[in-house]
């Protein structure tokens, strides 16, 4: 089973790596930020070069999210529409080998992504003169354990609609939509008008909210590290409990994406 998880994730990092697409995406997202890190250069504020490093560490660690997101999304939804997956199986590989070694490979280029951006906002930090704080190790780890909960989703989207309907579930119909939808049900309800209906759909997107995965389901509690990329000493109990919500839910993602591979009787 080790010698079939390592061939095929390096046959999954070789696909990335001849991605035409992917490569395009990085590339302008480096094009981006790059763009953005030129006025400090003219600057000796050190308000600014903050602002700047912040800006640049952020939208990096956006790109980061959406290009593993993709990864996840492009494994799967591939072999699916080329129906190679018949002549993978039986090699042998099973399904569950096959579909955990997917997971591992995109989550190995999270890691790698993470890691060079973390390295590279502390570079500019030294760079530019500002402190290196902690909290660019915090926000980093945390980017890294939010991507694998989301390859996992879409890796479970991918295998059971096509790619186009489950990237537009992800950035449409996300828990944050029915949030505010539940809580604008609830104010109306509040204010007097109380139709069978209205509860019904209050009813409706408060538990669509509570099924469908939060990809920073600690925001309330982080959102200062995110500002000031400073960490109190009780804050890094949070890092721990989004990594454990992620693999909580990578686990539940992967029993219920292998169930559909195995429905689809590829073998």
């Amino acid at each position: 089973m080790t010698e079939l998880l390592r061939a095929n994730i390096l046959a999954d990092l070789a696909y990335y790596r001849r991605s035409r697409l992917l490569l395009a995406f990085m590339l302008l997202s480096l094009l981006l930020t790059g763009l953005g890190s030129l006025p400090p250069l003219f600057s000796n504020s050190g308000v600014q070069s903050f602002n700047a490093l912040h800006e640049v560490f952020s939208e990096l660690n956006g790109f980061a999210l959406v290009l593993c997101a993709c990864l996840g999304l492009f494994i799967i939804s591939s072999h699916l529409r080329n129906r190679s997956l018949k002549m993978v199986f039986t090699k042998p590989c099973s399904p569950a080998v096959w579909l955990l070694s997917a997971f591992l490979s995109a989550v190995l280029v999270s890691l790698l992504l993470n890691f060079v951006i973390l390295a590279g906002s502390t570079l500019l930090s030294l760079v530019w003169h500002i402190p290196v704080r902690p909290g660019l190790v915090f926000v980093s780890a945390e980017t890294f354990a939010v991507s694998v909960g989301l390859i996992a989703y879409l890796m479970l989207l991918a295998t059971l609609v096509h790619p186009a309907v489950a990237a537009i579930c992800t950035l449409i119909f996300n828990a944050d939509l029915f949030y505010s939808a539940h809580l604008w049900t609830e104010a109306v309800i509040r204010s007097g008008n109380k139709g069978p209906w209205l509860r019904g759909l209050n009813g409706l997107f408060h538990w669509l909210y509570l099924a469908l995965p939060m990809l920073y389901p600690f925001d309330k509690k982080t959102e200062p590290v995110h500002v000031s990329l400073r960490v109190m000493h009780g804050e890094w109990k949070y890092l721990f409990y989004s990594l454990a919500y992620a693999l909580s839910l990578s686990a539940f993602c992967y029993c219920l994406a292998l169930f559909a591979l195995q429905r689809k009787k590829h073998i």
